[in-house]
């Protein structure tokens, strides 16, 4: 994207003022920078302008990973390597179980964990954590009680194995066998027999609680144990299909152009997707695992100081920076800091100006100055003059360079 340096913006902005840059009074700048701001938000939401504009997919739920907390209750997305077993899961107990000792006999590592592991024989786990790497395993069990299994090893490391090690059990396997005792696939709704106080349940029984009026998921065999005992059920939360419009490692969500059912820049089968806007994301109630989502990026107001060397620096905090000469711009930290500079790509990231902004921000902020001065009349030009220039640039968007989106079209065969 061909981008402009805000300081390059600020300078117009001051000249046409009436101020020397290089003297512009601090105060002064922080004005400017005021009317900048908000002109260039103006801009940035008034279409969906490429530069702008993305295209990703995204899951309703993290990806699971071995090792990472979860408590019962919450949902992941789990990937293996048979497409059958790609879904969405919740938890039905804490995970992952610490292992409180694991030895080995010949090529067999005994695992024993510090509380319930709710595991069968032919489950799989995931063990992380153990110094000695060869017990580091995604690998099938072998169920001995119900703190302990054992799983085959290679090369005979040291035993007892050493670390802080942590054993996540897999939703499910490539064949689609669930791990009952600690996952359960999200549905949109649940069905199961009336709980009876009578009845022997298994695990991965579903019963219907008729005090709460909620489902439940037997996570360990019982008669008579009530539903709302959590060592022996787990409540099923009915699954709300919705992508957050903040997800960690992904992009924020800005304004949705559109839903999709695959990409539809390489795709010539997508579909466009039935979603609606929450508070909590974007609705797709009836879309598929995976969708692709059309957005323009999150605003940022422009609202940053002059970067100093020994202030605290928290992910998000934005600074301006002074990179080559006098040229400056807004950068927003990533990773917190106190001393490295805004040029470092690892701590921080540059708020981009689109070019094609330009022009419309120095009119714009030029005349909301003017009106702040007072010049309601001059104000009034200048004002004009910054909306020809955004439709200018609307009408190269639409007419010189025609944005449209591809219609969806189902095909018969």
């Amino acid at each position: 994207m061909r981008t402009v340096n805000y300081s390059e913006v600020l300078q117009l902005v001051s000249e046409l003022a009436g101020f020397t840059y290089s003297e512009l009074p601090s105060q002064t700048a922080l004005r400017l920078r005021g009317h900048i701001s908000r002109r260039f938000r103006v801009m940035w939401e008034a279409d969906y302008w490429p530069e702008l504009t993305r295209t990703q997919s995204r899951y309703y739920r993290p990806y699971w990973t071995a090792g990472t907390t979860y408590t019962a209750g919450t949902e992941i997305y789990f990937s293996g390597n048979a497409r059958r077993v790609n879904a969405y899961y919740q938890a039905l107990r804490s995970m992952p179980l610490s292992a409180s000792s694991i030895t080995r006999v010949s090529a067999t590592a005994i695992c024993t964990t510090s509380a319930v592991h709710g595991l069968v024989t032919g489950d799989w786990v995931t063990v992380t954590g153990a110094a000695q790497t060869d017990y580091n395993l995604t690998t099938q069990v072998t169920v001995t009680s119900t703190t302990q299994f054992t799983y085959a090893v290679l090369n005979s490391p040291t035993t007892p194995a050493t670390g802080t090690i942590k054993v996540s059990p897999n939703p499910v396997d490539d064949d689609g066998n669930l791990c009952k005792g600690n996952w359960y696939p999200c549905q949109s709704s649940y069905t199961g027999n009336v709980w009876l106080p009578s009845t022997a349940y298994a695990v991965g029984d579903v019963v219907y609680y008729a005090i709460t009026g909620n489902y439940y998921a037997c996570i360990t065999a019982n008669t008579g144990a009530l539903p709302s005992d959590t060592s022996s059920f787990e409540v099923l939360t009915p699954f709300d299909k919705y992508i957050a419009y903040e997800q960690s490692g992904q992009t924020a969500l800005g304004e949705i152009r559109d839903v999709y059912s695959a990409d539809p820049r390489v795709s010539r089968t997508f579909q466009t997707a039935n979603w609606t806007l929450s508070r909590n994301g974007v609705q797709v109630p009836d879309g598929p695992a995976v969708v692709w989502v059309e957005f323009r990026d999150r605003f940022v107001p422009l609202v940053g100081s002059d970067w100093a060397s020994g202030t605290s620096y928290a992910v998000g905090d934005q600074a301006l920076y002074n990179s080559s000469g006098t040229i400056k711009n807004f950068y927003t930290c990533i990773q917190a800091t106190s001393s490295v500079a805004p040029s470092n790509t690892a701590y921080w990231t540059i708020l981009d100006i689109p070019y094609l902004f330009q022009p419309y921000l120095v009119m714009g902020s030029y005349a909301d100055y003017l009106l702040m001065d007072g010049q309601n009349d001059k104000a009034g030009v200048q004002n004009k003059l910054a909306d020809e220039y955004l439709s200018s640039e609307l009408m190269k968007l639409h007419d010189q360079q025609p944005q449209y989106q591809r219609l969806s079209v189902r095909t018969a065969y």
